[in-house]
């Protein structure tokens, strides 16, 4: 790993090391596939172990500081080094870095010496991971994994010696997880229903099983169209009935429909906190019921921020993971309440679920009042290429990232980063806006914002990570001026 070569050579400035190349240090650690570190896991354990102490020294008031142990305590979860992981994260958790709930779980049962303290602690750890997914969006993927290698440390440590009591606890977990509907239940079956008598081999039989879950969940199984048509159905008849069209009266069609339904919360946790890519058309009215008043609210004050800046101005909107173009209908509301003379000349639309986003252009089409070019990009992030972003004219081009740069299902790395500032020209403006969970989630903003400002001449409008109402907001909004070189 080529990282941890640089990372050793700069020990003596470590600091320094960090917060000049944190990008490179970032792409490194974080955007692999769940393989690619076992390859170095004896390195990062040697690495670690002989750089504890300056690692131990790094005051994590500095924020890059903390980000940067947090990158290590989240790789030395991956892979299963517990003595490391619990090394840094007691470093990392005398400051005031908010870690989460999670990872604050499996701190927990690493500590455990005794196995009579699993029973003590195992609700403790159910709620950690109940209030990680419910109130930190964690990925239901992540709190299964972490619950089901919080069984599997229990059988490792004691199944040899107190296979009864194993026995006991894991039917105790068991159960009580099925109080938890966001729980992947075909992961969970499959570890819990092992045979544990070789408790080694039913050991790495379930870390095998964890490895190739990981494997499959982190393909985009959905093949892309390359031609995407505005969608034509009851739904369409309906919203095109809508007397002066909005986006309030558009969300109310969504929630009436759920309403019929008996609103059933399994939508809810299939959308996984709106990251799914949507495959089934009752999901559709369901994110918009769940999740549309959030968008609104956030991006509203956003736009506060910077219309007066593009106001009797022609631009170009770019809807990253757009899904069914929520943000890109909210500004074209917020333009004819505010009574704006903002002409948008071109919407490129960027989404791997096709469902969605022949939904958004539909919502364009009701919504808009003069002809725009609208580009529909069926594909996930990692997968676009720079000709997918060029726009061929000289206007303005806002940036409305929503809910979407924290989530870590897209690589936030060097090569992404120059896809927009190499398909870019002139004034560009981004609205980057996502939930304030914890500063390991918030760093990919302050990552993505850094990259600008270190390259171009960029100018931050609003850093603001204060609640908007009953909804956790942290924002990035910037201005940056891209001249070809």
């Amino acid at each position: 790993m080529h990282i941890l070569n640089n990372l050793k050579k700069n020990s003596y400035q470590l600091e320094y090391f960090i917060n000049k190349d944190y990008q490179i240090i970032y792409d490194s650690f974080q955007n692999q596939t769940h393989i690619e570190p076992f390859k170095y896991k004896k390195e990062v354990k040697q690495y670690i172990r002989e750089a504890r102490r300056d690692i131990t020294s790094l005051d994590c008031s500095n924020k890059i500081n903390g980000d940067f142990i947090a990158l290590l305590i989240e790789t030395c979860e991956k892979l299963h080094l517990l003595m490391e992981f619990k090394l840094l994260y007691n470093h990392l958790s005398k400051s005031d870095y908010r870690i989460g709930d999670r990872l604050r779980a499996i701190f927990h049962y690493s500590n455990i010496q005794k196995f009579d303290d699993y029973y003590d602690i195992y609700l403790t750890i159910l709620g950690l991971l109940n209030n990680a997914y419910n109130e930190e969006r964690e990925s239901k993927e992540k709190i299964t994994i972490t619950l089901v290698n919080f069984y599997l440390n229990i059988v490792y440590n004691f199944g040899e010696r107190n296979r009864n009591n194993v026995l006991i606890l894991k039917s105790k977990i068991y159960d009580k997880s099925k109080e938890f509907p966001f729980l992947d239940k075909s992961l969970i079956d499959t570890i819990f229903n092992m045979n544990i008598d070789d408790f080694r081999k039913a050991y790495h039989y379930g870390i095998d099983v964890i490895n190739n879950y990981l494997y499959q969940n982190g393909l985009i199984l959905i093949k892309p169209k390359k031609y995407i048509v505005t969608e034509v159905s009851n739904y369409s008849r309906k919203v095109y009935k809508l007397k002066n069209p909005n986006f309030n009266k558009i969300r109310k069609i969504s929630k009436n429909h759920i309403i019929s339904m008996g609103n059933p919360n399994y939508l809810h946790y299939q959308l996984n906190h709106g990251t799914t890519i949507i495959e089934e058309e009752n999901l559709l009215y369901k994110y918009l019921l769940d999740y549309g008043k959030m968008h609104k609210e956030k991006l509203y004050s956003s736009f506060n921020k910077i219309v007066h800046r593009v106001n009797n101005k022609t631009i170009n909107i770019i809807d990253w993971g757009c899904g069914q173009a929520l943000a890109t209908s909210l500004l074209i509301d917020y333009i004819k309440e505010n009574e704006l003379n903002i002409d948008i000349s071109n919407i490129t639309l960027i989404e791997p679920s096709s469902l969605a986003l022949s939904r958004g252009m539909l919502h364009i089409d009701v919504l808009k009042e003069n002809k725009i070019e609208i580009k529909a990009v069926n594909k996930d992030i990692d997968s676009l290429e720079i000709s997918d972003l060029i726009i061929n004219n000289s206007n303005i081009t806002l940036h409305l990232f929503s809910n979407i740069l924290d989530v870590e299902f897209f690589r936030l790395d060097r090569a992404f980063l120059e896809k927009i500032s190499s398909s870019q020209k002139g004034l560009n403006y981004f609205i980057c806006v996502s939930p304030n969970i914890n500063d390991k989630r918030n760093m990919r903003l302050n990552l993505f914002h850094s990259y600008f400002d270190n390259h171009f001449k960029t100018e931050l409008i609003s850093d603001r990570d204060s609640d908007i109402g009953k909804y956790k907001r942290y924002e990035r909004v910037f201005k940056t001026y891209i001249i070809k070189g």
